[in-house]
């Protein structure tokens, strides 16, 4: 831009010999208004030359020059014509560009070996006798770059990198010599230039100030935060950002990735080509997985990359092949093939999924995924996605128009849809539907790797209201039960209000819960139900405990139809509440295995009193009586629901201790008993079957004068080692234990683990579970699990499987066996998943699978398999 100076300071050091007690002059030059230079040595302005030259004064004292340095004889520059006038308005140097930013290329090197994507090809043309071994020049490209720890993060970062302010350029070199009639700087021996926070270092820079140009040679590396390269030469047009380097080499900080090129090319600002390009997550000296291809072009400014005749291989073979490729390069979205997915078992045979995305607009997207099952037949699924600003939601959808493997079922699909948003301030919506063909679909189609639970399917749809201290919420709700799972009632509608006022008059909190709801379902007891709970509560908290007295009523009113001969149709219920809780806080301060702790001691005491209230002529719509536990003793109603409240007049007696640590508040140790005495018979008892009778006739009534004992204990034995129990034990009892659970972890956060449990519930199951993962260095790791139901003598579920982790891929190999009950023919499965790091995954979500099934278990490689200290 002509009229605009540029400031190009430079720092000359080892040839510019002083006496030893001097520092080396600081010579910053500038362009003059007449096309010379203004140079300032130690801030004083020198006198101009012809030429300013930079040269060594011969001083015996003086270290000998550096022997890569390249000096020119004084011969060669001592009487150059002065510079034409109208080069003056040349502005000397300008912001550097990154390696996308050249022109035409100069001769190029000798090709790089596509498969040798290191540094040691760029060299210096005439290397000497005294350079270090080919490549060791180029060291820098890794510096601070620990690829020993398979990703980045702590040990992967930038070098810091001063920023330069605005749009100043400042070199510094051995040594720098300016041609004035040829408007010509040339620098000489580890020249760095810097602008904003990239850096250019190379051996030999020569700047042409009439072009605009600059040439690098001789260990050309540019970087910049997230990004390095390496390269033999580098012409830069600075006014176009344009250019090409030579012998590519390119380290990505971000994703711990590199490459390199033939060629680069640099169109623009947005546009770059490549020849021959090469990309891998692997460290240096190692390509287990390559891509390649031998032409690569990337536009910024359309977030888009193509490839010509670009390959993916492993180990030296390659798997993937495409003449022409087109992928975003950012966060913008393109159409294309996605990640297949491989799998074997028993029941679908080979299952091959291959899905493809459609980029629909910016806010919606249209995936489709065909899979083929060998012993099934041909499968579409779908999911449709859409994002608003205050809207999101998913539809998607399967259909398998035969299945040849099941004569029970001949087209089978599904059908989901969640959609939720905020279509006003303080509204909210959610929406969750569901549908499948058939009951059997879950276990047959619905994954190779996990076998749903699921024996009901949701179809809700919610609208809420919330207000300062209040909300409320209107539902509708049906089921699609499978199996032979009993019918659950729709709900059609159901309004909600829940309302907490703290801090009212005298400190008190107001609360209110209502209900209306609609029960329906094919057959029994149908009706309306509306409920009302008004309750008052005082909570007094101090430092060293709390107490919290509360009163409550509650109003329950019935609108039946196909009631039981004899009972009402529209009965009532009206019950009293009265509950006071309280518990006080004791603490000392001790010593654990010569560790400062806090010791805790913490009673409670919880009165609970609700009169009995007949309630033969009420339904059980929703009401099921909640499991026993340390927390279900503080509960206000052993009901879940409505439809029961149960009779009270009883005084919970509970004990925890903790030990905790006395610097960082962390839990050494929790131990909790607790136990009910009753003062009254629990009348009110759940009814044998759902639909109507009596809700005290039907169940025997409870005479215990106290409930069963809840233990609960849970410690951090060591740093590694984990340990809880929890015993239920009834004295009313002949066999006392009601249900008792047992656990043991181990987790040294390096990939060790080892979790037992043991678990026990009177009548309904008793079972251990087993699962390890044993890493036998930083790349192998054994996994396991074997869950085991004593109560059968059966394998529920057991799978065996290996791991392997170098860094930049990993493999996992799983066999399972498992069964859906007891009774069912166990399933066997092979499973395999091969990962690209940084790039895809292939096969079944192996890694997903070990998470859910081995607690503690991440794929993360700094806590598992892969796991570098």
């Amino acid at each position: 831009m002509p009229g605009k100076r540029r400031i190009l300071s430079i720092a000359v050091s080892a040839l510019l010999l002083t006496p030893a007690a001097e520092a080396a002059p600081t010579w910053d030059c500038r362009a003059s208004a007449s096309g010379g230079w203004d140079c300032y040595k130690d801030g004083v302005l020198v006198a101009p030359e012809p030429t300013v030259a930079v040269q060594p004064a011969p001083d015996a004292e003086k270290p000998a020059p550096k022997p890569e340095v390249a000096t020119q004889p004084a011969s060669e520059v001592a009487a150059q014509p002065e510079p034409k006038p109208e080069v003056a308005a040349q502005p000397v140097p300008v912001p550097l560009a990154a390696p996308e930013q050249q022109p035409e290329p100069k001769p190029q090197p000798t090709p790089r070996t596509p498969h040798q994507p290191e540094v040691a090809t760029l060299q210096d043309p005439a290397p000497t006798s005294e350079q270090p071994t080919p490549g060791a020049e180029f060291a820098a490209i890794d510096s601070g770059l620990n690829w020993a720890q398979c990703s980045p993060g702590e040990g992967f970062d930038t070098l810091p990198i001063t920023t330069l302010e605005g749009d100043q350029t400042q070199i510094s070199a051995d040594g720098a010599e300016f041609i004035r009639d040829q408007d010509l700087a040339i620098f000489s021996g580890a020249v760095e230039a810097r602008q904003g926070d990239q850096i250019l270092h190379a051996q030999r820079v020569e700047y042409n100030n009439v072009d605009d140009t600059l040439h690098a040679e001789q260990k050309v590396l540019f970087a910049q935060p997230g990004l390095r390269v390496g390269g033999a030469s580098a012409d830069l047009h600075l006014g176009t950002n344009s250019g090409t380097l030579q012998g590519v080499e390119y380290r990505l900080i971000d994703r711990a990735a590199r490459g390199g090129a033939d060629s680069a090319e640099i169109i623009d600002r947005d546009r770059s080509r490549y020849t021959n390009i090469s990309y891998t997550t692997c460290r240096p000296g190692n390509s287990d997985w390559l891509i390649e291809a031998a032409e690569l072009e990337l536009d910024r400014a359309s977030g888009v990359g193509t490839a010509r005749n670009a390959k993916v291989s492993f180990k030296g073979v390659p798997f993937a092949y495409a003449p022409y490729l087109s992928f975003p390069i950012d966060d913008r979205r393109k159409s294309g093939l996605l990640t297949p997915s491989i799998g074997y078992s028993d029941s679908n045979g080979a299952d091959i999924s291959l899905p493809y995305y459609f980029n629909l607009a910016p806010n919606y997207d249209l995936t489709l995924t065909p899979r083929i099952m060998s012993e099934r037949g041909l499968m579409l699924g779908g999911e449709f996605r859409y994002l608003l600003e205050q809207h999101s939601g998913e539809l998607r959808a399967e259909l398998l128009p035969s299945d040849s493997a099941s004569s029970a079922h001949d087209e089978r699909g599904s059908l989901s849809l969640r959609a939720n948003g905020d279509p006003a301030t303080r509204w909210h919506y959610d929406v969750n539907l569901n549908h499948v063909s058939d009951d059997d679909y879950f276990d047959d189609l619905g994954g190779s790797l996990a076998v749903s639970s699921t024996t009901t399917l949701e179809r809700r749809a919610d609208l809420a209201y919330h207000g300062n201290g209040w909300h409320t919420l209107g539902r509708v709700q049906n089921f699609q039960t499978l199996g032979t799972t009993a019918e659950s009632y729709d709900r059609l509608p159901q309004l909600l209000f829940d309302m907490n006022r703290p801090d009212q008059t005298l400190g008190l909190t107001y609360h209110l819960r209502g209900e209306y709801v609609s029960f329906d379902k094919s057959s029994g007891v149908t009706g309306e139900r509306l409920d009302l709970y008004p309750a008052l509560s005082l909570p007094l908290r101090r430092s060293w405990g709390f107490l919290t007295p509360k009163l409550g009523v509650r109003y329950t009113s019935y609108d039946l139809e196909d009631q039981a001969p004899g009972l009402e149709d529209d009965p009532t219920r009206t019950t009293a509440t009265l509950s006071v809780d309280s518990e006080l806080y004791f603490e000392r301060e001790t010593n654990w295995f010569g560790d400062a702790i806090t010791q805790t001691l913490e009673p409670r005491l919880y009165y609970l009193y609700t009169p009995h209230e007949d309630q033969n002529a009420l339904p059980d719509f929703d009401t099921a009586e909640h499991g026993f536990s340390f927390a279900s003793l503080f509960r206000e109603n052993r009901f879940s629901g409505a439809d029961k409240v149960g009779d009270a007049n009883q005084l919970t007696l509970a004990l925890t201790s903790r030990n905790l640590d006395r610097r960082t508040g962390e839990e050494f140790l929790r131990a909790s008993l607790g136990q009910i005495y009753y003062f009254s018979d629990r009348e009110v008892q759940l009814q044998s079957s759902s639909g109507s009778g009596s809700g005290s006739g039907s169940g025997s009534v409870d005479t215990d004068d106290s409930s069963a004992f809840v233990a609960e204990v849970a410690a951090r034995i060591s740093r590694n080692w984990r340990t809880g129990a929890g015993l239920q034990w009834n004295p009313h009892l002949d066999d006392e234990t009601e249900k008792a659970a047992f656990a043991v972890n181990y987790n040294n956060g390096e990939g060790h683990l080892f979790n037992f449990a043991y678990r026990f519930d009177d009548g309904d199951y008793e079972k251990t579970d087993i699962s390890a993962s044993l890493p036998l260095n930083h790349q192998w790791n054994l996994v396991g699990r074997w869950d085991y139901s004593l109560m059968h003598s059966a394998t529920m579920e057991a799978f065996a499987g290996v791991e392997y982790d170098s860094c930049c891929w990993s493999s996992r190999l799983v066999l399972r066996q498992h069964r859906i009950d007891a009774n069912a023919e166990p399933d066997i499965g092979i499973f395999l998943q091969l990962e690209l790091t940084g790039l895809t995954s292939l096969g079944d979500r192996i890694d997903q699978f070990l998470e859910d099934g081995i607690l503690g278990y991440t794929s993360d490689p700094t806590n598992s398999v892969g796991y570098h200290p």
